[in-house]
């Protein structure tokens, strides 16, 4: 029985660290991000013990996490409360059996629950895949706004809280 067709999301706990921090470097690793790889296992316990952040694992049906999502929210002035999928990642053998699909509707229930009108999600110009998932989340009714992220390192280190 192939284990991909079972599973179940849920929000991580305590004891999902290490499989979630394990996928989420995979993730970072596949997709370009070696510089990010080492931040995740400072940021990950921050993430899931934070009020506006939520990390989900999708589950099979034998426990083994077969994929992660992690989202924030903010609030902006022209949007009020709105949410991110920070990253989201499915095991390359489980792809295209809707597991994709599954945590990306408990992500948008987990921002309407908050109150947050919009769901962001960035696909990154270095990504492998960027039109395949440009395409993907077009079909799960994500538009393309035309708008171009800019960032600046302020140099604050990774601990520090920015609120």
């Amino acid at each position: 029985m192939n284990e991909c067709f079972n599973f179940a999301v849920r929000r991580a706990v305590q004891g999902d660290l290490a499989t979630v921090q394990l996928l989420f470097e995979r993730f970072y690793t596949e997709e370009g991000f070696a510089d990010s790889v080492e931040r995740v296992s400072v940021n990950l316990p921050q993430l899931m013990h934070r009020e506006d952040t939520v990390v989900f694992v999708a589950e099979d049906s034998d426990g083994i996490v077969i994929g992660v999502a992690a989202m924030s929210t903010a609030f902006g002035l022209e949007v009020g409360p709105y949410a991110e999928v920070e990253d989201m990642y499915v095991l390359p053998k489980c792809r295209r059996r809707g597991v994709g699909d599954a945590m990306v509707e408990h992500c948008v229930s987990w921002a309407a629950e908050r109150g947050c009108a919009h769901v962001e999600i960035v696909v990154t110009p270095e990504s492998p895949s960027r039109t395949g998932l440009i395409n993907w989340y077009a079909k799960r009714s994500f538009r393309n706004t035309g708008r171009v992220i800019l960032e600046r390192y302020t140099g604050a280190g990774s601990r520090e809280l920015c609120a």
